[in-house]
């Protein structure tokens, strides 16, 4: 509160008429003329004023002004995510990942589930930063489904969107959830991709993300575990589908990728997997042409690299019963698999006693195995018949043409009766895969080959299909088939399962991919 004089310049009794005052002294002209008594003398004015009602005098009232709403006080940032793996480096596909963040050392367990990008939901102020320095937030996630591998007729090349989020505990005790894991944190790739190889861009204009940086982009955590985890085998599975070739089979990206960071069982298969899209192509581009000489002479070449990529399958296989087991010892000729439950048969009609396997990761490893021999052994007998086939350009009259020795092959090791064995072990062997894994997709183009396999087996069987609405008849592969849906539905669960873990964290991204 503070006293002032009035500023009005004049007497007192011109002020209050509210006219103009000449300030003569000791009678200003005005009052004398108008015979009125003048007078100086004025009390002091108060101000009294205060932050609230913005300094207005007491003859004044505050002004009547919509009060400001106040910010909301600012919640200290969180400190930007600085993960760093332990040494030394272990494999991507090891299920638990020792990590520092801040000094703060953390054990969290990898899993991945494919899901709509677009669809992924977070809070707003939380979209910020794509580096590790968002807020944690809660995700919100459409119900899982089985995510569709029919092949693709689009010109566009295979692409996969991914996001890595990462949940990190304060306090391991308080873990309590039951399902994905009880450690100190989650490490979590969320991904969707097409389903096409088949590109008309040429390479140099290639807009493959992945491609354009090059190998050497993914030897470091986390861009070599989205590459090992999501990338190549999704992609691998796309060609071989597609029957289209893939640049993963190009050296630098068989070897670059693994310069820091150890192969698994499983890297290793894929090493070999990828070189078989290229094989299908060219047989698919040599079987239906006319039967001349030239056609036969170029059968007779592409069984021999089919013989040559069989021989680095049976490498494989023999190096995975000499691979050392998860104790660290080599154990020679050991059982790869063995019958899970041998008391128990009535719940896994049509097919025998399921597989029990040291892991879920070797599991895995013999289920693509056993998927690329199916796909494998078809054209490996197509070829040979076919170099067996008249030629209308040959001598006349025309003999039996002989293979050399190395192409001197079964025929009946590649039939079909084989192939049904292969599609038999992969149904044996899914669910214990299922049980033992975070990453549930990646037995959907198994299990698509699978069922592929036994619809044509029906419908051969029936001879063709008679309208009914599934397209089969009652020929066999009926119940392999029915199986087959039991289990998609088993496979739905889990990844539902692993949903609601997911939605019931907070959630960081780490990175875009």
């Amino acid at each position: 509160m503070v006293g002032v004089p009035g500023k009005y310049r004049g007497c007192e009794t011109c002020r209050s008429r509210r006219v103009k005052c000449g300030n003569e002294r000791p009678i200003c002209k005005r009052c004398a003329d108008s015979h009125r008594d003048c007078t100086y003398e004025r009390e002091t004015v108060f101000i009294v004023a205060s932050i609230e009602d913005g300094g207005r005098c007491s003859s004044h009232p505050p002004r009547k002004t919509a009060k400001k709403v106040k910010s909301p006080s600012r919640q200290p940032e969180e400190e930007k995510l600085e993960l760093v793996v332990a040494e030394p480096l272990t494999q991507a596909w090891d299920d638990f990942l020792t990590v520092s963040n801040h000094g703060k050392t953390y054990s969290v367990q990898i899993a991945a589930l494919h899901t709509p990008i677009q669809s992924l939901a977070r809070s707003p102020r939380d979209n910020d930063s794509d580096d590790g320095g968002g807020k944690s937030a809660p995700l919100s996630l459409t119900p899982y489904e089985v995510p569709d591998v029919q092949p693709s007729l689009s010109e566009e090349d295979f692409q996969v969107r991914s996001k890595a989020m990462v949940h990190l505990a304060a306090d391991e005790n308080n873990q309590a959830d039951s399902g994905i894991s009880q450690r100190q944190g989650i490490f979590l790739f969320l991904y969707e991709h097409n389903n096409s190889t088949a590109s008309a861009i040429p390479p140099w204009r290639d807009p493959n993300p992945v491609r354009q940086q090059g190998p050497e982009a993914f030897r470091s955590f986390p861009h070599h575990h989205y590459f090992v985890r999501v990338f190549r085998h999704n992609a691998i599975c796309a060609a071989l589908l597609n029957r289209k070739p893939t640049f993963l089979s190009e050296p630098p990206w068989v070897t670059a990728p693994w310069e820091f960071h150890p192969k698994s069982l499983f890297d290793r298969l894929l090493d070999v997997v990828v070189a078989l899209p290229s094989l299908l192509t060219r047989a698919d581009r040599i079987v239906p042409q006319e039967q001349t000489l030239a056609r036969r002479l170029a059968a007779q070449d592409l069984l021999a690299n089919c013989i040559q990529l069989e021989s680095q399958f049976n490498d494989w296989l023999t190096t995975a019963t000499t691979s050392p087991d998860p104790s660290g010892s080599t154990i020679m000729n050991q059982n790869l698999f063995w019958i899970a439950d041998p008391g128990n048969t009535e719940s896994h009609i049509p097919f025998a006693e399921t597989f029990g396997f040291r892991d879920g990761l070797t599991a895995s490893a013999f289920v693509y195995y056993w998927m690329a021999q199916m796909l494998f052994y078809p054209c490996i007998e197509r070829l040979y018949w076919t170099i067996f086939e008249p030629v209308v350009d040959g001598p006349f009259p025309q003999t039996v043409p002989v293979l050399p020795g190395a192409l001197q092959i079964n025929p009946l090791k590649y039939s079909r009766k084989e192939v049904g064995g292969f599609a038999s072990n992969i149904c044996r062997a899914l669910d214990f895969a299922l049980r033992n894994q975070m990453q549930p997709d990646m037995l959907v183009v198994p299990l698509a080959v699978v069922c592929q396999y036994y619809q044509h087996i029906g419908l051969d069987a029936h001879g063709q299909s008679t309208g009914d609405e599934d397209g089969m008849g009652f020929g066999d592969g009926r119940l392999e088939l029915m199986w087959c849906e039991a289990f998609r539905a088993r496979l739905i669960a889990k990844g539902r399962d692993m949903q609601e873990i997911v939605q019931g964290k907070q959630w960081r991204e780490l990175a875009a991919f």
